[in-house]
């Protein structure tokens, strides 16, 4: 097992207000999607941030490497971003390195458990109002035959878990007034322009005791700052979108080793890496 490990470990290195509900699920629902075509100025955009690999109260008896956890924490974060995508109802999904990323909703989570047998991930979706759309931890289980697939089509074994909160990400925005997505669409918009303009735009938005931000007003579509703000903006799509391309190839290098080591515990007995193995310790982007 130990080329598993070797190659595992380099491909890491390349890249080098709510109450809290746990929900568990072992089969694969459905996934939702909107019944209707929507209006373009309602079509939201999705961000997911690279997970916090829940390491830094990691104890080494627990069973957790800090390696694989931040390897994990790209690799997730990337399955949950294909699953949105497959809704066909965001603008854009998008892996990005950071919850402070500004687009019209963000979700953020961090890793609770992952050991191949069990996946608990504890998830926070906000919308850049700031409004809570979930927070909730999700959990699913698997065995290691789940990995042994042979079908033409493979799937990762916890597909129900990603499925479940891109569900109810969808409720959350179905729930929602037309005036209620443009105004979600407007404030992403002016954080945006605020956060290279900000003397410019500080009086755009207001910020209530409950943290909830609104529009006051809105600029002139003539605006020749806005103007100059939304070539910005299209630059830094250009840029996110070129990320993508580098959490793909590193979740899809990554995929056949890491589901080997996951399911690799044919004794019952705790996977161990080699001590001899040289483990960067630069987490992807």
């Amino acid at each position: 097992m130990i080329h598993r490990w070797v190659t595992l470990l380099a491909l890491i290195g390349v890249l080098a207000g709510c109450v809290t509900e746990t929900v568990k699920t072992t089969s694969v629902p459905t996934l939702a999607t909107y019944e209707s075509e929507l209006a373009d100025d309602e079509i939201l955009d999705i961000a997911v941030a690279v997970f916090d690999p829940g390491i830094a109260d990691a104890d080494v008896d627990e069973n957790i490497y800090p390696e694989i956890r931040r390897a994990e924490a790209a690799f997730v974060a990337r399955e949950l971003a294909l699953v949105l995508d497959d809704q066909g109802v965001w603008g854009a999904s998008r892996v990005v390195p950071s919850p402070d990323y500004i687009s019209d909703v963000v979700v953020s989570g961090s890793i609770e458990q992952s050991d191949g047998e069990s996946l608990v991930l504890n998830i926070e979706a906000r919308d850049a109002r700031g409004r809570v759309w979930l927070d909730k931890a999700y959990s699913g289980s698997t065995s290691r035959y789940a990995y042994q697939q042979t079908q033409r089509v493979k799937r990762d074994p916890f597909l129900g878990v990603y499925r479940k909160i891109a569900n109810d990400l969808i409720l959350a925005f179905k729930a929602l007034s037309r005036d209620e997505r443009l105004a979600i669409r407007n404030v992403a918009r002016l954080k945006f322009a605020q956060s290279f303009a900000p003397e410019a735009f500080a009086d755009y938005l207001k910020t209530d005791e409950s943290n909830i931000t609104r529009a006051v007003r809105l600029p002139a579509e003539s605006d020749p700052m806005m103007a100059r703000i939304a070539t910005i903006q299209q630059r830094n799509y250009v840029f996110v979108d070129t990320l993508q391309g580098h959490y793909d190839n590193f979740s899809g290098s990554m995929e056949a080793p890491y589901n080997e080591w996951r399911q690799y515990d044919p004794s019952g007995e705790r996977r161990k890496p080699n001590p001899s193995l040289s483990i960067s310790k630069t987490p992807p982007p």
